[in-house]
């Protein structure tokens, strides 16, 4: 088929006016840089669930879930792969003992904050091609997409 067949419709759009394949295209950046960098040890959602539970010892499934954005499936496999891996460690809640608390072992701390440097050097070459303003106003709507728009520092 030439191109002066193809239905308007197809002609006309453009991927890179698409908000969903860009998000794809830098989501791919952004793996790349996190893997050169970090190296493939630790992958990003690992490394963002073993800072929550760094910042959150005895933290619930649930209070983990709210942290990341990890679905509760993908994370109790992860969780179940961590432990098996000595970096995290879960407990029977005392008071719920139907649910678990989980604690980051020395093991874990250790491999979070060796790599802490290397994940803060990948965000700051994610964030390079932008000016400081736009790197503001990225982040802003980044959180906004997801329904979180509260900056870091609270406002």
């Amino acid at each position: 088929m030439k191109d002066h067949d193809l239905p308007a419709k197809l002609r006309h759009f453009d991927l890179m006016s698409a908000p969903g394949h860009l998000l794809r295209r830098n989501h791919q950046r952004s793996f790349d840089i996190f893997t050169r960098l970090v190296g493939d040890v630790l992958t990003r959602q690992q490394f963002a669930l073993m800072l929550a539970l760094g910042q959150r010892p005895g933290a619930s499934q649930r209070d983990l879930v709210e942290a990341t954005g990890i679905d509760k499936s993908t994370l109790k496999e992860m969780l179940g792969r961590m432990v098996a891996r000595g970096w995290v460690e879960r407990e029977r809640d005392k008071a719920d003992s139907r649910a678990w608390t989980m604690h980051l072992t020395a093991m874990g701390t250790e491999l979070l904050l060796e790599n802490l440097p290397k994940v803060q050097a990948a965000q700051r070459e994610i964030l390079a091609p932008l000016s400081e303003e736009d790197r503001a106003t990225f982040m802003r709507c980044l959180r906004k997409l997801i329904d979180h728009d509260i900056a870091p520092d609270g406002g």
